[in-house]
């Protein structure tokens, strides 16, 4: 596997090209390690939630010796492998990672929410290759975009169960929470850039979703609300009008990709929304679908496009949560970033959609 070859060494044919590699190792641990500790006093002051357990090259390259086992998420995938007798996912890096995204940034924001259950849990990391390594707990999941759109990746139980109504809005919720800990519990809000359905791994025992790669995460400066950036980071699809435009970052910008995953979790087809400025109408869009067939928000009915699974399973009484929900994904994805709500208003109302959805299972039965 080219994840394997990546990190691990050529057999050493002397003392003294051992020692340059341990030199090397060395070089890189000062380097990258600094780095962390940079991002660490930068977003929290130096105080780390989960104090960072850091690994050696020779703890990785054991590691994964053996392992086939892999999980494919955003830029990328990680490995399973074994450290300390336990199942763990170890992750590294393309080479140009480090160009495009900040690896320390994702580590030091990973280990300070680490303790919640809707991130994917940091153990360490390895600072001692040139692109430092992760190492995350092993849950034995699916990406949230596999289980969308990958028919072919999952038994019809397994997926029926994790994508059931009642699932679909446990994913939103703590997918939601973990965005609001992002903007609130910092010590200066930190805007994710990447909300997509890779970037959600959805644990096939529990169903509890998990948001990783804080890669493009950007903090806004001390007292400020918002921060413009010369280049645009981020998928095509999920990128709010105003940051693909004048590269301006707020809050808001995450509440508009999250709108997108919402309205893909609600069809399960991979819709985004569309704003033609000149005729001010706001659509929605299948890219995947070859008529590219545009749909006006304000016309369509949320029983044209919920997923026939939801629909099947529930019928008509649920309609008021899927009208609520579209509903919320207008909100979300409004054109102007002013006019959509913040994410700890829209992980409430996720809540209450839920609570409804609960009170209505409990009369059923």
């Amino acid at each position: 596997m080219q994840f394997i070859k990546g990190l691990t060494r050529k057999k050493q044919s002397s003392s003294s090209a051992s020692a340059e590699t341990r030199k090397k190792e060395h070089d890189y641990y000062l380097e990258n390690g600094s780095a962390v500790l940079e991002e660490l006093l930068a977003l929290c002051d130096g105080n780390c939630r989960i104090p960072i357990r850091y690994f050696t090259a020779t703890d990785i390259e054991r590691a994964i010796k053996h392992s086939e086992n892999k999980l494919d998420i955003a830029d990328g995938h990680m490995v399973a492998g074994s450290l300390d007798k336990r199942l763990v996912f170890i992750r590294n890096f393309p080479g140009y990672f480090r160009k495009h995204f900040n690896i320390f940034r994702d580590i030091a924001i990973t280990a300070q929410m680490s303790h919640l259950k809707n991130v994917l849990r940091l153990v360490g990391c390895c600072i001692e290759f040139e692109e430092p390594v992760m190492v995350y707990e092993y849950v034995e999941a699916t990406s949230l975009y596999a289980l969308l759109f990958e028919k072919d990746n999952h038994d019809d139980e397994t997926r029926k169960s994790l994508l059931s109504w009642g699932s679909r809005l446990r994913i939103a919720h703590k997918v939601a929470s973990a965005v609001v800990f992002l903007h609130t519990e910092f010590t200066t809000p930190i805007i994710h850039r990447d909300l997509k359905p890779s970037n959600v791994i959805v644990d096939q025992n529990s169903g509890v979703a998990k948001l990783l790669n804080f890669s493009l995460s950007v903090p806004l400066p001390q007292g400020e609300l918002e921060v413009v950036k010369d280049v645009v980071c981020g998928t095509f699809g999920y990128v709010a009008p105003e940051y693909l435009e004048w590269c301006m970052i707020t809050q808001k910008i995450d509440v508009y990709s999250f709108g997108v995953v919402l309205l893909q979790l609600l069809t399960r087809r991979k819709m985004t929304t569309l704003h033609l400025k000149d005729r001010d109408m706001y659509y929605i869009v299948d890219p995947s679908d070859s008529d590219f067939k545009m749909l006006n928000i304000e016309e369509i009915h949320v029983m044209d496009i919920a997923d026939p699974a939801i629909l099947e399973e529930h019928g008509i009484e649920i309609r008021q949560q899927l009208e609520d929900c579209l509903d919320l994904v207008k909100k979300c994805t409004a054109y102007k970033g002013e006019e959509r709500p913040y994410m700890i208003e829209v992980a409430k109302e996720l809540s209450r959609i839920h609570h409804c959805f609960r009170a209505l299972t409990l009369c059923r039965n």
